[in-house]
């Protein structure tokens, strides 16, 4: 077998390789938490993003939310968010068994209703 020859394979088995690589890594999910006002970043690991949501949840319904328009919910995309799936979703609705204890201007608040999240399945 000639030099030629070897260092043409060799530079072949270099070239499939990185392109193999490269591809993987396009393929890598990415993680991202939106609502209706805002956008995390591109998260790596889906733990992150979960942490992130469940932070956003807490959050939301500290500074108020609406019902049925306030939402969270984690998005995952193989394509760097050119498209994307939402695999986890909560939208806030009134919490009706709250209610029946009282108010919340009967308790002193501002607001018109308790609220709590709904899981919904998309």
């Amino acid at each position: 077998m000639s030099l030629m020859s070897i260092s043409s394979k060799k530079s072949l088995w270099i070239i499939t390789t990185v392109k193999n690589h490269m591809e993987g890594l396009k393929k890598l999910k990415k993680y991202r938490v939106h609502s209706e006002n805002d956008c995390s970043f591109k998260l790596d690991s889906l733990e992150e993003a979960e942490r992130i949501y469940e932070n956003w949840k807490d959050d939301y319904m500290c500074e108020g939310v609406r019902e049925s328009e306030s939402y969270v919910e984690i998005a995952e995309s193989e394509d760097d968010f050119e498209d994307y799936k939402v695999i986890k979703k909560v939208v806030a609705v009134i919490d009706h068994d709250r209610h029946e204890l009282g108010t919340p201007k009967e308790e002193g608040f501002d607001w018109d209703y308790w609220a709590k999240w709904l899981e919904v399945v998309e």
